[in-house]
């Protein structure tokens, strides 16, 4: 795999090789990774690795990634934005349904990325990643204590659904939904900080 320095470099200069270089070190690993744990199709799969690698180039020369870690974990989150959007759209169109896509799940798992880029550096550090934080385990829990409702509308407006889609798949009345989002947050960092139980 080219190194990554020379990699942004190329990106940051518009160079024409930058994309496919991009593309020859990561492309097929995304590829494989979002048929085999997503199990998207051939087409879904080319359409979030062409999203990702497009947003890759525009934004990359944006960041400072010091190591090949901090550039790979950039990579990887971008191209886990897509398939959170890509699996979300597809299982709502199948179900009708709110789908909340589970990090903690094989499909979505930090070391199965890794696996596929088969670096020992990056596996090394999607493991440390993949063991829960401490305060994911609270907020976890903070969420599990609240009302139905507040919850699905926290989960769903981190998923970046509008208020308008909110109100039509939890099937309720927009007029104050903004309010009822910002009250929910308000419960969830008092439930965090110990000061209330709902």
């Amino acid at each position: 795999m080219e190194s990554y320095k020379e990699i942004i470099e190329l990106l940051k200069g518009q160079h024409p090789s930058g994309l496919a270089k991009l593309y020859q070190g990561y492309g097929r690993a995304f590829y494989s990774y979002c048929i085999q744990k997503w199990n998207l199709s051939e087409d879904e799969a080319w359409e979030v690795v062409y999203r990702t690698l497009e947003t890759l180039v525009l934004k990359i020369g944006n960041y400072d990634l010091l190591t090949q870690v901090d550039f790979d974990r950039f990579v990887y989150r971008v191209l886990i934005n897509f398939l959170r959007q890509e699996y979300r759209s597809k299982k709502q169109k199948e179900t009708g349904q709110v789908v909340y896509v589970d990090f903690s799940a094989e499909s979505g798992s930090n070391e199965g990325f890794a696996n596929y880029l088969n670096r020992d550096a990056i596996h090394s550090y999607y493991n440390q990643e993949g063991s829960e934080h401490p305060q994911l385990t609270s907020l976890k829990n903070a969420l599990e204590s609240m009302e139905q409702t507040d919850k699905d509308l926290l989960l769903l407006r981190a998923q970046n659904y509008s208020y308008d889609e909110i109100a039509k798949l939890l099937g309720i009345d927009n007029n104050q939904l903004k309010v009822k989002h910002h009250r929910a947050k308000k419960k969830l960092v008092e439930i965090l900080n110990g000061q209330s139980n709902y």
